[in-house]
């Protein structure tokens, strides 16, 4: 009767190692980061969130100037434009 308590512990053993390791390799194949905390204890993070963290906080890009070619373009074609005005057709705006 010893023998089957004892392979009956050993399959629930190798079931649960089994189990174990799964976490750590969906976290892998996302590219997340596991960290060991404390024995027993991990810490899964998606480095994305990071990423967007800084992006938040990243000083917003001045706005774009035209440059006078194509200030000059936008004219000639406002000027074309039979909706638009003639003191219009001189502003790059």
């Amino acid at each position: 009767m010893f023998h089957v308590i004892s392979a009956a512990w050993a399959r629930l053993a190798r079931r649960i190692a089994g189990r174990q390791a799964l976490p750590f390799e969906y976290a892998a194949w996302h590219g997340w980061e596991v960290r060991q905390i404390k024995r027993g204890t991990y810490r899964f993070r998606d480095p994305r969130f990071g990423q967007l963290a800084a992006a938040r906080t990243a000083p917003a890009d001045p706005p774009v100037a035209r440059t006078w070619a194509q200030a000059a373009t936008a004219a000639r074609i406002r000027a074309l434009d039979p909706g638009t005005s003639a003191r219009d057709a001189g502003r790059g705006a």
